[in-house]
């Protein structure tokens, strides 16, 4: 009887830690049309928009880190978004190897998001939205509209709704020259995603304590 307890001690932390900590907790990255013919090691500024719900901006406080994530092999490149004027609209400047690279939105404490694959050089091609979330966006209560002329792709005019919910893919335009990134940019370069890493961290080093502790009861007996 008395593993019963000690087992609750096990289960109820992890399942709070892992669990996500706020409601409505999804978002979707839409990505500004990006220059086309893009170049290895050149510099480049990429707009985009992070929207909980897939429809408007962040409605919580502490969002957390916002920024593009690159990936290509073992090598994780992830550039911090600088907050623009108009809600929910960010900007990173890139620059990057050649290479094939699978580019996620770091959304915060909100789940990452796929948005598709750069090819250096060449273009970023944009990943379809997902079914799931196509369906899931468009049963959202009306909400208000919160931008003008300058608002996130596929979002007509006077509508807070996109329409349609996938975003276009890379429109033709001329390629940025270089220049220099913006000053509150930052760049970390660490190995591919692992399980060993935050959030999961703080879950993997409390269960193994605890499992410690419960064998080490065990045993005494």
């Amino acid at each position: 009887m008395r593993r019963i307890p000690l087992l609750l001690m096990i289960i109820v932390p992890l399942l709070a830690l892992a669990a996500p900590a706020r409601a409505g907790g999804w978002a979707v990255t839409f990505m500004d049309p990006a220059p086309t013919g893009m170049r290895p090691n050149t510099t480049y500024t990429l707009g985009f928009w992070l929207l909980q719900h897939g429809t408007h901006p962040y409605e919580g406080a502490n969002l957390g880190e916002v920024g593009l994530e690159f990936t290509s092999g073992k090598k994780r490149v992830l550039f911090s978004g600088v907050r623009l004027k108009e809600p929910a609209h960010y900007a990173a400047a890139i620059s990057l190897p050649p290479g094939t690279w699978q580019v996620k939105g770091v959304q915060g404490w909100f789940s990452p998001y796929e948005i598709g694959t750069l090819a250096l050089p060449g273009d970023l091609r944009l990943a379809p939205v997902p079914e799931d979330l196509k369906q899931a966006i468009a049963a959202q209560a009306p909400q208000q509209n919160y931008w003008g002329e300058i608002r996130p792709p596929g979002f007509p005019q006077g509508t807070a709704t996109p329409q349609p919910v996938t975003p276009p893919s890379a429109t033709p335009q001329p390629a940025a020259a270089p220049s220099a990134p913006l000053g509150t940019t930052t760049v970390a370069v660490v190995e591919a995603d692992s399980w060993w890493r935050p959030p999961y961290t703080p879950v993997a080093l409390l269960g193994l304590v605890l499992l410690a502790v419960m064998a080490y009861r065990l045993r005494r007996r």
